[in-house]
């Protein structure tokens, strides 16, 4: 399964537990369980994964970095383990111009993915110069977004109450360049539970929509996406948990713990 760095800039609007909704990102370094949801593919070798994510926000004096490591133990029908590290660092301008990238990936202590490289953004071009796996540089489609400038459009049309909202998003978590994305958007719907009993659930009562992501290669002809991911996203942007489905296995995250960061700067 592809791990999904789009994920990452969508948790990255996590709000502080117990602060209310404001405008804007709140620096935050997130912690999560990851375990597998349901049975896989009857034709898939995986009996079972585990493991843990961290992702962390911060903001600079221009715009914001991200980084997420994911470390995964996946167990196969003959016993064996395999052990897998994801890796990944981005920067994403304030204004959009600017986009750097840096992603890996090991199994068992090996190199199996070294991208990196940066975007930038002119007029209404963007251009993409990879320095690794290999040196090429690729034009994105006119209206590509990166992943901060996606969600925010998001989160946007979520509140006027569209149902649908597709866009092309650029991450950098792959070579190949943009994915097409189809936000299907359900109801506002309310968490149960009393905010103010004891053992109150974090989000009790909040508001927050369903959300599935659809996510497609550009160059693809296939009818099924690459894979889906869906989520429960609150309106000050908080999802408090996430399943990714590529067909043949489900990976379900669930938020452990969350801490806050120093602001610089606006919150713009």
């Amino acid at each position: 399964m592809r791990t999904s760095a789009y994920l990452l800039f969508i948790v990255g609007f996590f709000m502080p537990l117990g602060l209310q909704a404001t405008v804007g990102l709140q620096p935050h370094r997130a912690y999560y369980s990851v375990s597998m949801a349901g049975h896989p593919d009857p034709r898939s070798t995986i009996t079972d994964v585990r493991g843990t994510m961290m992702v962390e926000l911060n903001r600079v004096e221009d715009g914001w970095t991200v980084q997420q490591r994911s470390e995964m133990w996946r167990s196969y029908q003959d016993g064996s383990v395999e052990h897998v590290r994801w890796g990944y660092v981005a920067f994403e301008a304030k204004d959009g111009s600017l986009f750097k990238f840096k992603t890996f990936r090991k199994i068992n202590d090996e190199l199996s993915d070294d991208i990196q490289g940066v975007a930038k953004k002119k007029g209404e071009i963007i251009e993409v110069v990879y320095q690794k796996p290999e040196k090429k540089n690729i034009t994105l489609p006119e209206g590509t977004l990166f992943p901060i400038q996606h969600t925010r459009a998001l989160l946007k049309a979520a509140e006027m109450g569209e149902q649908i909202f597709s866009s092309i998003i650029f991450d950098g978590s792959t070579a190949e360049g943009a994915s097409e994305i189809n936000t299907f958007i359900s109801a506002k719907k309310v968490m149960a539970g009393n905010p103010n009993a004891e053992d109150a659930h974090q989000l009790a009562h909040q508001p927050f929509w369903p959300v599935r992501f659809a996510v497609y290669g550009l160059e693809k002809t296939e009818y099924e996406p690459e894979y889906v991911t869906t989520q429960d996203l609150l309106p000050n942007g908080i999802i408090k948990q996430y399943v990714i489905d590529d067909g043949g296995m489900k990976i379900h995250g669930v938020l452990e713990r969350i801490e806050l960061l120093p602001e610089s700067g606006d919150m713009g």
